[in-house]
């Protein structure tokens, strides 16, 4: 689930910064036209975009890892069934992200159905690692090195394993 929720922020972050970025921007260039007071309207539709991004994310990293924690394990050990299970999850959920933009306009609403499948591919990317069943994606799980888990990384995660230890 942890990992998951991680997914699910690193999700919602990646659009609650684009939108913040648009917004801004639109926001800096209506502020020279207009004044202060008409643009504090669109500098909340801004805040309430971002917020709302997060949560969307957070709730599609919870319900993506309950959904692979609590699949049948034939589902999450053959990989391509785990990716896609987690892909079309990942996907659904993501359309939530599609009624959070309707803030923005339709041109917002838009780009986010048009992310939905990079969406979907990258939660089935990272599905071993949100199922618990691989260790590819090192952002995905804790820093501190475990040496029991750490005799099922590849070398390259050892050698890191090794270096945290040391540095700290």
């Amino acid at each position: 689930m942890t990992r998951g929720l991680r997914f699910g922020l690193v999700v919602g972050g990646v659009c609650a910064v684009g939108w913040g970025a648009v917004w801004t921007a639109a926001v800096m260039v209506a502020s020279v036209v207009a004044p202060w007071r008409a643009v504090l309207p669109a500098l909340l539709s801004e805040v309430v975009l971002m917020g709302g991004s997060l949560s969307v994310g957070a709730a599609l990293g919870l319900l993506l890892g309950a959904a692979l924690a609590l699949a049948p394990g034939r589902l999450t050990t053959h990989g391509l069934l785990r990716r896609l299970l987690a892909g079309v999850v990942a996907g659904t959920l993501f359309v939530g992200e599609a009624v959070v933009s309707a803030e923005g306009g339709i041109q917002q609403v838009l780009s986010t159905l048009a992310a939905v499948p990079v969406v979907g591919a990258a939660a089935a990317a990272c599905s071993g690692d949100i199922a618990g069943r691989s260790r590819r994606h090192a952002w995905l799980w804790e820093r501190t090195p475990r040496w029991a888990d750490v005799r099922s990384l590849a070398w390259r995660g050892r050698l890191r394993a090794v270096a945290e230890l040391l540095w700290n």
